[in-house]
């Protein structure tokens, strides 16, 4: 493709990741495998741990950061605070060469604190700043110049942000992403992804259990009447199974979208749908074709930031103009680098790994 400043855009949630060996959460008021608390009792809690590794975070930003190291002429928007975690996060996305538009706000940035007590791991996350993001700190000019628009899928809490988003999007001809995130968030906003997906060009990443979680949402609510019937026409399949039941439905009740033309790269249609399996690979949907790519089993050092690895990839060759069996393969690599990382904490060695992907 070409004619564009910028290959990627990502929007979301500018965090600062903290990986930290300590105490069961629940020494530390943690009462869940996975919560939001408040950034006071976070900086707390950092008060009592003595060692604990720092690196930029958050779905997008993660993306834009590997997009970065993979050659890609990225670009980041969120919000930050001046302090010294946004300093680090800002100082650590431009040693990526990322091109950053962060919007400063009142409140502390944003912390995800994941705390490895044994094989047992807690997040406690506090978004703060980054909750703080708005229509008026979205550039219309960087959309406009982007070839892809990745967002957040954390953002989706923000419906009408990620509306304008998508409405400046559509309204320059840019193909959009969105990263679900979270089984939570593809459970509580499974109806308003379908619609994008009916409404807009668009690529849509999930895990296996983000997309089992997205599948049971719309047809559990979508015909209770009918979840028996329903229910048995689909107990004991596959992922792969229920996707591509589900494209079928979003297909053939899709809006108007954007026309696919030479410059769109190698793609058979709208919705994309990609669900990341871990050691198994990915699958990818589109269209009517359904590619399942396979990878090699790793052992992880730790698996934060490895889908986004994945998601960069993907949409780096996707811009380039890679086939989506290509696209996928690179992503499996990609991912596969980061798994030997602390989060994106990428050593030098990995950089290059991952500058290698794209010569």
């Amino acid at each position: 493709m070409v004619g564009k400043e910028l290959e990627i855009l990502c929007i979301g949630n500018a965090l600062v990741d903290i990986f930290a060996q300590g105490k069961e959460g629940v020494s530390y008021g943690l009462n869940k495998s996975v919560q939001h608390v408040e950034i006071e009792k976070l900086n707390d809690i950092l008060l009592n741990l003595r060692d604990y590794a720092v690196t930029s975070g958050g779905g997008a930003a993660n993306v834009a950061k590997i997009a970065g190291f993979l050659g890609a002429k990225a670009a980041f928007t969120g919000a930050i605070n001046s302090d010294r975690f946004g300093q680090l996060f800002e100082k650590d996305l431009l040693a990526a060469g990322v091109n950053l538009n962060l919007a400063l706000k009142p409140s502390p940035t944003g912390i995800c604190l994941m705390l490895k007590t044994g094989d047992k791991t807690t997040i406690a996350a506090s978004p703060s700043a980054a909750r703080e993001l708005s229509e008026s700190d979205i550039l219309e000019e960087d959309i406009k110049k982007a070839l892809i628009v990745l967002i957040d899928g954390f953002m989706l809490s923000r419906p009408s942000l990620v509306r304008y988003i998508l409405g400046l999007a559509d309204k320059h001809n840019v193909t959009t992403a969105l990263d679900i995130s979270s089984v939570s968030i593809a459970k509580e906003a499974a109806h308003e992804i379908a619609d994008y997906a009916k409404r807009y060009s668009i690529f849509i990443f999930m895990n296996e259990e983000e997309a089992e979680a997205f599948y049971e949402s719309i047809y559990y609510t979508k015909a209770k009447l009918f979840r028996q019937r329903r229910t048995a026409r689909h107990q004991g399949k596959d992922i792969s199974s229920k996707l591509s039941f589900i494209l079928s439905d979003l297909n053939s009740s899709a809006g108007k979208k954007r026309e696919i033309t030479e410059d769109s790269g190698p793609l058979p249609g709208y919705p994309v749908i990609v669900v990341k399996l871990g050691e198994r690979g990915a699958l990818c949907f589109a269209g009517r074709e359904k590619t399942h790519v396979k990878t090699e089993a790793l052992i992880p050092r730790e698996t934060t930031g490895a889908g986004d690895a994945f998601t960069a990839a993907f949409l780096t060759a996707w811009v380039r103009n890679k086939p989506l069996t290509e696209c996928t393969a690179l992503g499996n690599r990609a991912a596969g680098i980061v798994l030997n990382a602390i989060g994106t904490k990428i050593n030098q060695p990995a950089r290059k790994s991952l500058a290698q992907l794209f010569p």
